[in-house]
């Protein structure tokens, strides 16, 4: 059963976001700064206030585990999870809403001879230290963390929309810094579609997208980030075709050695994927299905013609929660139909997946 919500002590006054009055007390506290307690443990969790369309309550950095295990603003200790390896190093939380990411893959190619790999030597006499950064798979892992995604509440049922999906990405990715940019202006987080706007829908991702057709001096090209369901991956005479479910009218373009490689690399992901859109077309709809996101850096050949340069491919539940692998959906499926509450750990980069546990129940008392 659901308890009755969080309480949070607000300029002496204890609150639940179900009280009437909640955004009225809110808007002065917000406006002097104040912090706010959780009270999920004595004698109390320092929390802070961001304004979206209304006034939110958030968890100041590395303050998760301070919580009480049954409270929404409780997460395991970073070392609990593939972020542990990467915190501080890869993913550097400056405030409560600025985090730097650091990635291991360029945004622009440039012309003539790549760079050598950090962790050669630079000379003769000395050799320099790779920093550890962030691939496509933990970038994907990192705001479906954020915005909340590892994790279960039975009061989820059925509200887990693309709607959701998008509105919840989108507000983490203004957060989220990587070289030098928000990550919300390298990734489009793709609208939900409506019959009545898809075509000022389709006007404003070729206005964000058009950005690739400008390279500066010295760039060959430049690269973007895509985030979407993969719909179709189907070999052409010269290439593969790709196309996501939220954007069906912009399809991308992978080489065909590229093409090939991906199919290997994501075998039982892709098999998986093949599988379930096999038996689709054959009528069988399963309300269980897995659900895979396709993460790329793409390019623009030319207008309208958008190429991957780097993909990789997360399996997520039907209820959108990231797994390592699809076989994992069993367990997961099985804990949401149990209407337990619980959190999945996430893998990041790190290559020691096994040492975490599949998922974590929040209802015993850890107190």
């Amino acid at each position: 059963m659901e308890g009755p919500g969080p309480q949070y002590l607000v300029d002496g006054a204890r609150l639940q976001p179900c009280d009437p009055d909640w955004q009225r007390v809110l808007e002065p506290a917000y406006k002097r700064g104040v912090q706010l307690l959780c009270l999920s443990r004595a004698p109390g969790v320092a929390m802070y206030l961001a304004r979206y369309r209304r006034l939110v309550v958030k968890r100041l950095p590395q303050t998760g585990h301070q919580h009480h295990p049954t409270c929404p603003s409780y997460e395991q200790p970073p070392g609990q999870s593939g972020l542990g390896e990467v915190l501080g190093e890869a993913v550097i939380e400056h405030a409560p809403d600025r985090v730097e990411v650091r990635v291991e893959f360029p945004l622009t190619r440039r012309l003539g001879r790549a760079t050598p790999p950090a962790e050669l030597a630079v000379g003769h006499s000395e050799v320099a230290a790779r920093c550890r950064g962030l691939g496509l798979r933990g970038l994907a892992h990192f705001p479906l963390q954020r915005a909340g995604f590892h994790r279960w509440s039975p009061r989820m049922q059925g509200k887990r929309t693309w709607y959701v999906v998008h509105k919840h990405l989108t507000a983490v990715s203004r957060e989220i810094e990587t070289k030098g940019a928000r990550l919300a202006d390298i990734l489009p987080i793709p609208e939900p579609f409506s019959i009545e706007e898809a075509a000022a829908i389709s006007k404003r991702r070729a206005r964000f997208m058009s950005i690739l057709l400008t390279p500066a001096d010295g760039v060959q090209f430049k690269l973007m980030l895509v985030l979407s369901e993969l719909k179709a991956f189907s070999a052409t005479d010269i290439d593969y075709r790709i196309v996501l479910k939220h954007i069906p009218d912009c399809p991308l373009y992978m080489e065909r050695k590229v093409g090939d490689r991906f199919k290997r690399v994501f075998d039982s992901e892709y098999e998986a994927w093949a599988h379930q859109r096999s038996a689709e077309h054959a009528g069988i709809v399963d309300p269980w299905r897995l659900r895979f996101l396709f993460c790329g850096l793409i390019y623009a050949r030319r207008e309208g013609i958008y190429y991957v340069d780097t993909a990789t491919l997360v399996v997520l539940s039907s209820t959108w929660i990231p797994l390592d692998k699809p076989y994992e959906h069993l367990l997961i499926d099985e804990l949401v139909r149990q209407e337990r509450r619980f959190l999945k750990p996430l893998r990041f980069e790190s290559k020691h997946g096994a040492a975490f546990p599949n998922a974590v129940l929040l209802e015993a008392d850890h107190a």
